[in-house]
This record gives structure tokens, C-alpha cells and sequence, in this order.
């Protein structure tokens, strides 16, 4: 009889209370918080134990878990293994992601069919010779040079030997039942032996040292060939490869493409960082959705018109100058012509359905065309000669990233703090968070600028500047509705700036609106602080950021707190624990949250988007940010 618990993806650090279930034939613990297994080691009755993403060390108490099949320790900190060796009904094992140097203790594991013992220190794998049985083994990021022990292994349909230190692959000629072969990071040079492989649909060769792929030509069932980063001049030998539906070749030699003028299944190509001037083969290849040609030496793109189906672009770094030939790729959601010589962007005008769009280092002044692409997240306009941004200000609110930096024409409207085309509340905000700030011009580097009147002090004239030029009736409905949005602001100070700009030029009808301004956003002010606030979670600020941000958020009643961070593959990065805290306004950098990009070991994470939840008692809120390094 099967008898199955599942306590996976919880914190739990005890499993003692469990100890009495010796019936039991599956149980899930993984992703929790245990160190200690030993109150497992009676339950004799497992099948299937899964156990990764834990914190375990000693694995002892499992020895007498004979019975097991399936057994996953992925994601632990094991050193020895040798308590697995009686285990020899295990059909699948995982103990990747430890710190294991020795693997001949499973050499006796021979009913096993999957294997995974990825990134782990292991240099040795003659123990694996009788695994005859193997359907599937993850060795990828070890440090094994000796790839012979494998011939032994016929039955394999899977083999990654990803990131180790291989160069003859001689022995793999007799694994002609795999389907996927990963030898990326190895220092391969001669793949003559594949030439055996003929059911391969999957092959990754990236960052090795080949220049002949003539042996390849014979491998007609490949849908996916990565062969990145080699020394690949001629691609002859590809063309019969029809059925391929991915081919990276970035990061070679190569400058003839006409060869891949027959690979008309093809969905996504790259051929970055090449020598290749000629496109025309590529118009043929109407199925493409991914095409990458950043570093190359293009300047026509004309033909790739016909690519209707494109959803992302990459033509960085070219010598191009006329676009036109991509006015009806609609599909496009990413478009990248940075470093090129691009003078119109009318050409993009109907892209709606473009997310992120990367035009720097062009020669654009005129930006008009852009302001229908409402769906853009992330907008680099720096270095070209654009001086009136004011054309995109409805869409600059949605994006999570915008650069529009280092113009050769200054912005005209000095009241516009951080040049983000648009001067509202929160030129405000960036000005009363320098307020007096002695050498403000050290904010440049930051594309802040909150001397306004470029009088060498920030106070109540820039402010009144800036109030002077907000559309009150524009601005109303999105950033004042809620006097949340306000954080930078306190009434405390608004009062004394108020009392401060009448003292100006009472007269004067800009400061008159200035005054005017400031005296509405008091009010808001007020009338936020008599309200009890709801609990709500804010946008962190700054965003993007590198490497630190703030995290506001505020609360109707006292409750615990947590706020957890996630990649965007749902990976937890970090949990922030607050305890306890009593209802309020957590808006300043004194009391909000604060990250500093840090995982929970301590170690700087990658640019990115990042997820960030807050949890309150019932409440639960989640809000996106951005790394950028």
C-alpha cells in the first residue's frame, strides 16, 4: 500500500515528530531548512525520498533506506556519499550541487537509469563503467578530463559534460543512442567522433576550440547546434542540416552565411560577434522569431523585410543607418540598434508591440515617433542629439528602464531634475531630498541635477521652479490621487518652503503658480495624514538601482512583516524578517525596507528583474524592480 506526505517548499527545520511513520513509501521534504535527517533512518518502507535545496551534511542515516528507487539530495552540502552504497535498487539519483570529490562508493548503483552529479568537485568516474542501464547523466561543471569510462555507457540518451576539462572525446562514437550531448567549456578541438551520433536532435559545443565542423554534415535529425564561441570560419558543412530549428554561431570567424540560405526551419540564429557584411542569404528564412547580428559589419539590412515573424532583433553595433526595411516587422517585442548611425526612427512608429528598445549611440534628434509604442518597459535613447523629449512623456511613466543620457544638445528645460523629458512630482522629490546639499553638482554623474536656477544652491527657488512648470490637471489624476506617492515629501518642510517662496516675488506669476502648487500638494498632504493609512505596498525606490534600494510600504494595524525577494524565474533570493510592527507610514529610508542586492549569502546578484512580496498578516503584495550594472 502507498502512503504519501508531502512537506516540501516550507521552513521546517525538525522532522523528528516524523519518525513514527515507518509505513510510509513517499515522502517530500525538499526546500526546507534541515540539517539533521536522522529521524528518518527507521523508515525503511521509502521509495522515493526527496530531500534537495536543504542544508544537509551527513547523509548516514539513510544507509539502511534500501528499498528507495528515487532519492534527490540536489542542493546540499555533502562531502561523502559512501553511506548510498547499499542502495542498490536506486534507479534515479541526484546529488548535484554539493561539495562531493568522490563518487566511487555508487559504483554498485547499476540499476540506476538517471544520474545527476552536476556541480559538485569530482574529477573521477571510472566507478560509473558498470551503470550499463544509464538513460541519463549530468556531469556539467566538475572537473573531469577522462572521458572513457563512458564508452561502457551505450544506453545513454542524455549526457551533459558541460564545464569540465575534456579534449578527447574519441570515446563518445559508441554512444549512438544519445539525443542530447552538451560539451559546453571543455577544450575540445576535434569532433570527428560524432560523426556516429545520427540520432542526435540536441548538441552544444559552445566555448571550445573547434574550426572543422565537417563531421557534423552527417548529423541530419539535430533541431537544436550551439556552437559558440569556437574558431569557425566555414559553415559549408551545415547547409544539409535542415531540421534545424536553433543554431548559435556566435563568437566565431565566419563572414560567408550563404551556406545557411537552407536551413529554412530555423527559429532563432546568432551570429554575433562575426565578420559578416552580407545578409541577403537570411531572407529566405521565414520562419526566424530570434535573430542576433550585434558586431558584425552590416550596413543593409534591407533584406530582412521579408522576416515578418522576428520578435527579437539584435543589430548592435553595425554600420547602419537607414531602418527602413523594419517598418513591418510588428511582431518585434526587443529591437536593439545601439552603436549604429541611425538618423529616423519613423521606420519603428508602428512596432507596437515592442517592450524593449535600445537606440543609443545613434544620431537621432527626433524622438516623435516613438510615443505610440505603449508597451515599452526599457528605453535607451543616451548618447544621440535629442533635445525635446517631450514627445515620449506618455510613455516614459510605464518604464521600468529608461536612459536618455549624454545628448549632444542639452534639455532646454533645466526644471526637468532627472531628464527624464517630463518635469512632475518627482523633480520635487529629488529637489527636497538635496535640499542644501553643498556641491550638488557631484549629482550629475547620477543624471541628477537639482540645482535648477544654477545658482550653485538647491532651495525654495528650485523648488518653485519646478512647481511653476507641473500641469497640475495632468498630473492630478496619476501621481496625486494618492498621498502615498508623496513619500518624499513632509508637510513640515512644504509649510516652511511656502512661507519662504512668499518672501520671493510675490508678484511674479510664475512664483505665484509655484506657490500655488505647493500650497495644493500641503493639502493632499493633510488630508492623507488624518486618514488612517491602508496597508500597501510601494514602488522601491530609486529603481532601476545598483546595488541598494528602498523598499516603502505602509500598514492599517499592527501585524508582522516580511518582505521576500525573487528572481524572475521564481528563485528565493532573499527574506527580510521585520517582526512585529505597529501600524504607520514605513516611507523614508529610516524606516522602510532595504536591500542591498545581496543574496542570503552574502554575494552580489546579477542585473536583472527582480520580484520583491510584501506579507503583512493576510496581506500579500508583490511589485517588480530592476538591477542595472
Amino acid at each position: 500500500m502507498t502512503s504519501y506526505l508531502n512537506l516540501g517548499v516550507n521552513r521546517l527545520r525538525d522532522v523528528s515528530p516524523l519518525k513514527g511513520l515507518t509505513k510510509l513509501t513517499f515522502l517530500r521534504l525538499g526546500i526546507n531548512r534541515l540539517s539533521d535527517v536522522s529521524p528518518l533512518k527507521d523508515m525503511i518502507n521509502l521509495e522515493q525520498l526527496d530531500l534537495e535545496a536543504n542544508r544537509i551534511v551527513d547523509v548516514s542515516p539513510l544507509k539502511h533506506l534500501t528499498h528507495l528507487t528515487y532519492l534527490d539530495l540536489d542542493d546540499n552540502e555533502i562531502l561523502d556519499v559512501s553511506p548510498l552504497k547499499d542502495m542498490i535498487n536506486l534507479t534515479l539519483l541526484d546529488i548535484s550541487d554539493n561539495r562531493i570529490l568522490d563518487v566511487s562508493p555508487l559504483k554498485n548503483l547499476t540499476h540506476l537509469v538517471e544520474l545527476d552529479i552536476d556541480s559538485n568537485q569530482i574529477t573521477d568516474i571510472s566507478s560509473f563503467e558498470n551503470m550499463t542501464r544509464l538513460l541519463y547523466l549530468d556531469c556539467h561543471d566538475n572537473k573531469i578530463s577522462d572521458a572513457s569510462p563512458l564508452n561502457h555507457l551505450t544506453s545513454l540518451i542524455y549526457l551533459d559534460f558541460d564545464d569540465n576539462e575534456v579534449s578527447d572525446i574519441s570515446t563518445l562514437s559508441v554512444l549512438t543512442h544519445l539525443i542530447y550531448l552538451d560539451l559546453d567549456g571543455n577544450q575540445i578541438s576535434d569532433v570527428s567522433s560524432l560523426r556516429t551520433l545520427t540520432e542526435l536532435r540536441e548538441l552544444d559545443i559552445d566555448g571550445n576550440q573547434v574550426s572543422d565542423v565537417s563531421p557534423l554534415r552527417v548529423l541530419r535529425n539535430l533541431k537544436l547546434l550551439d556552437l559558440h564561441d569556437n574558431e569557425i570560419s566555414d559553415v559549408s558543412p551545415l547547409k544539409d542540416l535542415t531540421r534545424l530549428t536553433f543554431l548559435d554561431l556566435d563568437d566565431n570567424k565566419i563572414s560567408d552565411i550563404s551556406p545557411l540560405s537552407t536551413l529554412t526551419e530555423l527559429r532563432e540564429l546568432d551570429l554575433d560577434s562575426n565578420q559578416v557584411s552580407d545578409v541577403s542569404p537570411l531572407s529566405v528564412l521565414s520562419n526566424l522569431t530570434l535573430l542576433d547580428l550585434h558586431n558584425n559589419q552590416i550596413s543593409d539590412v534591407s533584406v530582412l523585410s521579408s522576416l515578418v515573424k522576428l520578435t527579437v532583433l539584435d543589430l548592435d553595433d553595425n554600420e547602419i543607418s537607414d531602418i527602413s526595411a523594419l517598418k513591418g516587422l510588428i511582431h518585434l517585442t526587443e529591437l536593439d540598434l545601439n552603436g549604429n548611425q541611425v538618423l529616423d526612427v519613423t521606420p519603428l512608429k508602428d512596432l507596437i508591440n515592442l517592450t524593449v528598445l535600445d537606440l543609443r549611440d545613434n544620431q537621432i534628434s527626433d524622438v516623435s515617433a516613438l510615443s505610440g509604442l505603449v508597451n515599452l518597459m526599457v528605453l535607451d535613447l543616451s548618447d544621440n542629439g535629442i533635445s525635446d523629449f517631450t514627445p515620449i512623456t506618455g510613455i516614459i511613466a510605464n518604464l521600468l528602464e529608461y536612459d536618455n543620457s549624454n545628448q549632444t544638445v542639452s534639455p532646454t528645460n533645466t526644471a526637468d531634475v532627472n531628464r527624464d523629458g517630463v518635469v512632475n512630482i518627482i523633480d520635487l522629490i529629488l529637489v527636497s531630498t538635496h535640499f542644501h546639499t553643498p556641491d550638488s553638482s557631484m549629482l550629475a554623474s547620477s543624471g541628477v541635477y537639482p540645482d535648477v536656477n544654477g545658482d550653485g544652491v538647491v532651495d525654495v527657488r528650485d523648488l518653485v521652479a519646478i512647481a511653476a512648470e507641473i500641469d497640475t490637471s495632468a498630473d492630478a489624476p496619476t501621481l496625486w490621487k494618492n498621498p502615498s506617492e508623496l513619500y518624499g515629501l513632509i508637510p513640515e518642510n512644504l509649510k516652511q518652503w511656502i512661507a519662504l517662496a512668499k518672501e520671493l516675488d510675490p508678484q511674479n506669476p510664475r512664483t505665484q503658480k509655484g506657490i500655488a502648487v505647493l500650497e495644493q500638494l500641503l493639502g493632499i498632504l493633510n488630508r492623507g495624514e488624518i486618514l488612517q493609512p491602508e496597508t500597501a505596498l510601494l514602488s522601491n525606490y530609486p529603481n532601476p538601482f545598483n546595488p541598494e534600494t528602498w523598499i516603502p510600504y505602509q500598514l492599517e494595524k499592527a501585524t508582522e512583516v516580511n518582505i521576500s525577494i525573487h528572481s524572475s524565474d521564481g528563485q528565493l533570493i532573499r527574506e527580510l524578517a521585520f517582526g512585529d510592527l505597529p501600524a504607520g507610514i514605513y516611507h523614508s529610508k529610516s524606516r522602510s525596507a532595504y536591500w542591498d542586492g545581496r543574496n542570503a549569502l552574502g554575494e552580489s546578484v546579477a542585473s536583472g528583474v527582480y520580484f520583491y512580496t510584501l506579507t503583512a498578516g493576510d496581506f500579500i503584495a508583490t511589485g517588480k524592480m530592476l538591477i542595472r550594472k
